[in-house]
């Protein structure tokens, strides 16, 4: 099948980079980071190296997902595209983007690749298949038909694992919340998939178990735990960025804004035993560091929470009544035992939350296997529940859009869990973008309420002004130091140790220039006259002509050079005149020549970063001391970003009355038939049915074609949309649904045929004493190994039915493909309701 990315790839190009589209400045230019990278021949690589884009919540990633394949498309070896997710949740908020309507044809005005002018009017959509494991086996032989796989990891792996999917047909793979995929089951996918490119999209640099993404190059950053207590963490090279901060310097503001609210109460009250004990607020920070047993046992006091508790509460109920929408609220407690504490304060405390608390403090109870959401979070989406109690396990992935308030009874010293907490707060609503000022009942103010001695004021000040939880510790220099060789490097050896690798990465090719020392015996000085008269190239003739040539350097000079030429002897070491006229480049010549004489380059390629120090290389065979610089080769530099202008003189395809056409040819013939004209098989253009060029005088037919192209280039025409069905999943399960529910009436309309069946649908005449078809029915059964074991005449009758089908089609009633094929299938339910019918009343006459 033909490539669709690829038949719209320079239109969508063309579209973005001439300004014709409404996406946002950091959209385009993370779509242009993309096409850059892969322009380089960076993600086509033996080594695989994926594009990573970092974008905050509610900036817009879906959309620049689902632009990938068409930005990217000529570098994609396979047609299709896969859109990758951790869990079932986060897929299907994907395939909500393209909504389509019954018949399964898209409802254009709900596609952002329609409504934001990426894709313009008539353009064919792309087909759409999302891989769910309840359903797949009615769908799976559609799956080549598809542009679009929309799947889960868990689901994807089994699927990867069966060979279901062929990994040829696969261009890219598209990954959200791409933090998830260091996990074994991704790499799994990716490894199936070994011809595929791969980009990232999320929002989270770090992974809580410091697992590092695989196909991404790493950079040493400072960071800091929940305590605030100094880390060194590894954070990938983004190809780019654009971050929460970002997002709100936009006018309107994509996401929501974030307040802060404090509560107070008389002291910082911790219960240790059931009891209430004091702590300064610095001093029960050391012990939480020093004692983490301790930690997890102990409890904010009530009389601490309580007052935090009232005031989030309050504006949770006033912002729900206020705009009628189901915002919600994350409360983050100190552990396991404070959770359940902090429940029980909210439904005891406030009656308006009886039943609407849901505590969770496992991952377990976020999602089941297949990547599920649980009967809680499924609850909680359904504003059933409104209020999550939870200690951490929360973060980075979990999404609700009516999330408003973020409650923080914890400690939080640190950017990194409090860009995850407040995060989950901030996508975008329905109603006005947030205005420049607070308001706590705007549906679009995010608001974090916590206690004043916790101490997350100056945090969430930073957290605003956009101080990242990723600054490197010492700002790169202009021209960062190259590495050297810090220990003498031995033939045959796979590591090089170094005094940096901060500049390095897998799949550089390095040049080590190693100096060779000679004595000087044995590298006499290169003198090109002894060359010439070694060779005899040089006669007297030319030497009669270079004297000549050179009388303005005097003519005690010649006449001793002329002796020596026209005698053969060499000239003098100590005295070195002039002679020939390029004497000047052969002394270059010369100079260049001893330099490659002193040094010796070897070139060994990274395989592997190891550590600030060693390097992974392919073995050379020769022996390097240390001291050593080291620089990477010229094949490895990157080439300078491209200026992207527009694209010139472009036409597309578009479907009208199931057709493919171009649209510049649409665009001609529908003006003329606004004429009352019209273009013919040939494409010449006819008035009532006659050619125009065989009516006009040659002249008269070049004035009109030139009117013509003037009107053309200014007319306004609007393309009929394609009724092309998108959701081929869906459709497929509705087929055979229709087509499957009118062979059970062909089945039941026996059963109300009086005297024909006595016993009627349930009982089992027909079981114990079959007749000739439903015997081989039952003979089908045992010859695939089972016994058969139907409860009644009805599941026979009906079970035989499709039997009969399979048997003559080859097919079972899920592969069949298209409606044609199932309109067979009726046909022959048809023709075996028939031939039972005789064998049942020929029974009943007997």
């Amino acid at each position: 099948m033909d490539n669709y990315f690829l038949a719209y790839h320079q239109l969508v190009l063309a579209r973005i980079i001439s300004g014709q589209t409404q996406l946002y400045p950091h959209q385009i230019k993370a779509l242009l980071a993309i096409y850059q990278k892969a322009c380089t021949g960076e993600m086509d690589l033996t080594e695989r190296a994926a594009a990573l884009i970092l974008a905050g919540v509610g900036t817009g990633k879906t959309l620049m997902q689902a632009l990938v394949p068409y930005i990217i498309a000529p570098w994609m070896r396979g047609r299709q595209a896969i859109f990758l997710s951790d869990n079932c949740t986060l897929r299907n908020r994907f395939v909500k983007d393209f909504p389509c309507d019954r018949q399964h044809r898209p409802i254009y005005e709900r596609w952002l690749l329609y409504s934001l002018k990426v894709l313009p009017s008539g353009v064919v959509p792309p087909r759409i298949v999302e891989l769910d494991a309840s359903n797949f086996n009615s769908y799976a032989y559609t799956l080549h038909q598809a542009d679009i796989l929309v799947g889960n990891r868990q689901f994807l792996v089994n699927l990867v694992q069966r060979g279901d999917l062929e990994p040829e047909s696969v261009g890219v793979i598209i990954c959200d919340e791409a933090h998830f995929s260091a996990a074994a089951s991704y790499r799994t996918i990716f490894s199936y998939f070994k011809h595929s490119l791969i980009t990232y999209f999320t929002g989270s640099k770090f992974r809580s178990d410091s697992q590092p993404l695989p196909y991404i190059r790493y950079e040493e950053v400072e960071d800091a735990d929940e305590f605030g207590k100094k880390a060194i963490r590894y954070a990938p090279v983004a190809d780019y960025e654009f971050t929460i901060q970002d997002a709100w310097k936009l006018n309107p503001s994509p996401i929501k804004k974030l307040m802060y609210k404090e509560a107070t109460s008389t002291a910082f009250l911790v219960e240790e035993d059931g009891q209430e004990i004091e702590y300064d607020p610095e001093e029960f920070l050391l012990k939480a560091q020093s004692d983490r047993a301790w930690f997890r046992q102990i409890l904010l006091a009530d009389s601490f929470c309580l007052p935090v508790l009232e005031m989030a509460v309050q504006i949770l109920l006033s912002k729900r009544s206020t705009t009628g929408q189901p915002h919600a609220m994350l409360v983050r407690a100190l552990n396991i035992s404070h959770t359940h504490r902090v429940a029980k304060l909210l439904e005891e405390n406030f009656p308006a939350l009886e039943g609407k608390v849901v505590v969770i403090h496992s991952e377990h109870e976020q999602y089941d296997l297949a990547g599920r959401a649980s009967v809680l979070l499924e609850k909680f989406y359904a504003d059933e529940k409104y209020v999550i109690v939870h200690c951490g396990m929360l973060g980075v992935g979990f999404d609700h859009k009516f999330i408003s308030v973020s409650c923080c009874l914890c400690v939080l010293k640190s950017m990194s869990p409090a860009e995850q907490e407040w995060g989950r707060a901030l996508r975008k609503v329905s109603g006005a973008p947030a205005s420049a000022f607070p308001e706590v009942t705007h549906p679009n103010w995010a608001v974090v309420v916590t206690h004043s001695a916790l101490g997350l004021r100056e945090l969430f000040e930073q957290f605003q002004h956009g101080m990242a939880s990723d600054a490197i510790k010492d700002a790169p220099k202009d021209k960062p130091t190259r590495p050297r060789l810090i220990a003498a490097y031995e033939a045959g050896e796979t590591v090089l140790k170094l005094s940096n690798t901060s500049t390095l990465k897998p799949g550089d090719l390095l040049e080590l220039r190693v100096p060779v020392v000679e004595q000087d015996a044995l590298v006499p000085k290169f003198s090109l006259i002894e060359e010439l008269e070694r060779t005899e190239s040089l006669s007297a003739a030319n030497a009669e002509r270079a004297l000549s040539q050179m009388s303005s350097n005097g003519s005690s000079n010649l006449e001793a050079n002329a002796t020596q030429l026209e005698i053969g002897l060499p000239l003098e070491r100590d005295r070195q005149p002039s002679v020939l006229p390029w004497q000047k480049e052969v002394d270059a010549i010369a100079e260049k020549l001893n330099q490659i004489r002193s040094q010796r380059t070897y070139q060994v390629q990274v395989e592997a970063v190891l550590d600030g120090r060693q390097v992974q290389i392919t073995p050379a065979w020769s022996d390097i001391p240390s001291g050593v610089e080291i620089t990477k080769s010229r094949a490895n530099f990157e080439l300078p970003t491209a200026t992207f202008l527009h694209h010139v003189g472009l036409d597309w395809q578009i479907l009208v009355e199931g057709e493919l056409i171009s649209f510049s040819n649409y665009k001609k013939k529908t003006v003329l038939q606004q004429r009352g004209m019209d273009l013919d098989a040939e494409g010449e253009i006819v008035l009532g049915g006659v050619r125009l060029k065989d009516t006009l005088p040659a002249a008269a037919y070049d004035i009109f074609l030139k009117g013509l192209e003037a009107e053309l280039a200014t007319a306004e025409v609007e393309v009929p949309q394609s009724d092309r069905v998108v959701r081929l999943d869906r459709a497929k399960l509705e087929m055979q649904a229709r087509y499957g529910s009118q062979v059970r009436s062909l089945v039941n309309e026996l059963f109300m045929q009086r005297g024909l069946i006595k016993d009627g649908a349930h009982g089992c005449s027909l079981v114990d004493r079959p007749v000739q078809l439903l015997a081989a029915a039952i003979a089908r059964v045992r010859e695939k190994g089972h016994e058969p074991n139907f409860a009644n005449n009805s599941t026979l009758l009906h079970s035989a039915a499709f039997g009969y089908i399979k048997e003559q089609t080859g097919c079972g009633w899920s592969e069949h493909q298209g409606e044609e094929e199932y309109r067979k299938a009726v046909k022959l339910a048809r023709r075996f309701v028939l031939q039972l019918r005789e064998q049942l009343q020929w029974r009943s006459w007997r």
